[in-house]
């Protein structure tokens, strides 16, 4: 029985994952800042272990576990983000990480799978690129710069990290339970900028969290890898394709693009007017599968667990 430690455990990506560590027999601790958050951990079938990446604590000791899934906090679309509030995150993700990381030195911990932000490689364009690419941060992406940039030094301290890129992680949750589900199904508008939607790269979060496990079990030490679907997706695909197979009517309202900084802040202005196209080749090269390989496929399974629940939604 492997001994895994998981941060974020309560959280959207972290709650998938979790059941995907416990139906291989996984012993799962999850940390948890939070009585709300230990429930929520709790009821994804984990031990909660009480602690917050911004303070050392006892939780260290437990999070010297055989396997480590690092899945901070990230900027999202789910609400106005300032530059302030985007420093303070940057500066806290490099705390949080070296809180977590430098408890790990010199420990047994065979495999740290480090969840990051893909905007870090920045406006890609449309054309996909590989984890090769130098990256070019966007507005967001620069936020994660000096974090990432200290991955080397723990790499090089022989800390095996293997580094996640997820892209746009959709299901029922998070943002995507704000942005879109809510909406369409209550018969509001839901909020696009622009008349041209960008080109994303999404993924299933169930298909997120196999991939993050596969990672763990295939992926090469000190690697980079991109988790997104095969084929890239205007990011107004997204209510479109939920609205047409939940047979609801689509009710829009658009912002002009110059307005986005008003709207999701001149930090996350730049993920909705320019394409940033990801491959997955080195995913699939270690023998990942997805489950919903387009979004088609993803949003139906969606939508039937809304019909299945009565439209119950999930946690965030």
């Amino acid at each position: 029985m492997v001994t895994t430690f998981v941060t974020g455990a309560a959280g959207f990506i972290g709650t998938a994952l979790i059941e995907l560590l416990l139906a291989r027999g996984h012993r799962v601790y999850g940390l948890a800042p939070s009585t709300d958050a230990a429930r929520r951990v709790r009821e994804a079938g984990a031990m909660p272990v009480m602690g917050d990446l911004l303070q050392p604590g006892q939780w260290q000791d437990i999070a010297a576990a055989e396997w480590v899934f690092h899945i901070p906090p990230r900027l999202t679309c789910r609400r106005r983000v300032s530059r302030k509030t985007a420093t303070f995150m940057s500066r806290a993700r490099v705390i949080m990480d070296a809180h977590l990381l430098d408890a790990l030195a010199g420990g047994t911990t065979r495999r740290i799978v480090y969840v990051a932000d893909a905007s870090a490689y920045g406006a890609a364009g449309p054309r996909p690129i590989t984890e090769d690419e130098p990256p070019r941060p966007s507005a967001r992406g620069r936020y994660f710069t000096a974090a990432l940039d200290r991955l080397d030094g723990y790499a090089v301290s022989g800390l095996p990290i293997i580094t996640a890129f997820p892209g746009w992680v959709y299901g029922n949750g998070s943002w995507f339970r704000e942005r879109i589900i809510e909406p369409v199904m209550a018969g509001r508008a839901v909020l696009q900028i622009g008349r041209a939607a960008p080109w994303v790269s999404p993924i299933h979060v169930h298909d997120c969290a196999r991939a993050l496990l596969h990672l763990a079990e295939r992926g090469e030490v000190d690697g980079r890898y991109f988790l997104v679907n095969n084929d890239a997706i205007r990011f107004d695909e997204f209510a479109a394709t939920f609205a047409g197979l939940a047979s609801r009517p689509l009710h829009v309202r658009r912002v002009p693009a110059f307005a986005a900084r008003l709207v999701v802040g001149p930090v996350l202005a730049d993920d909705f007017r320019v394409d940033a196209v990801l491959s997955n080749i080195r995913l699939r090269g270690i023998g990942f599968r997805f489950t919903y390989p387009s979004l088609e496929d993803g949003l139906r399974q969606v939508v039937n667990a809304l019909r299945v629940t009565g439209a119950s939604i999930a946690n965030p």
